[in-house]
């Protein structure tokens, strides 16, 4: 029986994605803010991108929103949109627009890339929950002037995923999350 068959029959909709094992407890958490640091190729983005997706679909808002945020918006694109396509394509009435890098799920729900290098492109709207990819490379008044705010509303989540590479805004992250 094919996901959509599946879907319409039993209400449940599975993705092609069995997380790492690291990576269980970021999909267990409970708390509002997240951080990850692992080396490349470690697999952050693939179960971040599932993550927004989950959350995507579950969310029991009105029109949930969630995002994607990398340093620049060519990195967000060459970095998650095909995770984000491959993950999602199975899901009976998703719709993808690739000029707006986003994904638009049956419950209203959305995924959309962004690049911090042009932040301001996202003051307006609001977000549901935010992956910030590299948080370290990114002018840190993306988050302290849009995205936060962003979240403020409805009380989204914000996982920022990285690796640590000097002393920037985002080694400050990690030294505060592991303060006793």
């Amino acid at each position: 029986m094919s996901n959509a068959a599946t879907a319409q029959k039993t209400g449940v909709i599975r993705i092609n994605y069995t997380p790492r094992k690291i990576f269980i407890p970021l999909h267990q958490r409970t708390q509002r803010w997240a951080l990850v640091v692992a080396h490349r190729r470690c697999g952050k983005t693939v179960g971040c991108v599932n993550d927004l997706q989950r959350g995507a679909l579950l969310c029991p808002k009105p029109r949930p929103r969630f995002a994607y945020v990398a340093p620049t918006y060519s990195q967000a694109k060459d970095v998650a949109w095909s995770y984000l396509q491959e993950f999602s394509s199975n899901i009976p009435g998703v719709s993808t627009h690739e000029g707006e890098l986003r994904v638009d799920y049956p419950n209203e729900g959305r995924v959309r890339l962004y690049g911090a290098d042009n932040y301001n492109r996202m003051r307006g709207i609001y977000l549901d929950g935010v992956v910030l990819d590299e948080y370290g490379d990114m002018d840190p008044r993306a988050w302290e002037e849009v995205i936060r705010p962003a979240l403020s509303d409805r009380g989204g989540w914000a996982i920022f995923i990285g690796t640590v590479r000097g002393r920037n805004h985002f080694y400050t992250l990690y030294e505060r999350a592991n303060r006793p």
